[in-house]
């Protein structure tokens, strides 16, 4: 198992998030919230080390970066380690 301190995640997902944000993706603030649902206010907490993120905001982080979660929260070093690529079908009634 590895082990991982609140700490160590939080400082994987500020480092990941001030990366995606001034040198990879160029995404502003709102740019993240409106896709992926999470407040400026929280975001601004991750990016600053303050807070880490729900499961479900994690997930919705990974999605729109098209990342595995274990290198959002510093696992692994492959962003595409672990990834899951389904597509979902909805059915319809």
């Amino acid at each position: 198992m590895i082990k991982t301190d609140k700490a160590e995640v939080a400082k994987n997902i500020k480092s990941f998030l001030e990366y995606a944000r001034w040198h990879g993706y160029g995404f502003s603030q709102p740019d993240i919230a409106k896709e992926t649902g999470i407040t400026r206010c929280q975001l601004s907490n991750y990016e600053n080390g303050k807070t880490i993120p729900s499961l479900l905001a994690a997930i919705a982080i990974a999605d729109m970066f098209d990342i595995s979660l274990d290198y959002l929260v510093g696992r692994c070093q492959n962003s595409k380690a672990h990834k899951t690529m389904k597509e979902f079908k909805y059915k319809e009634d």
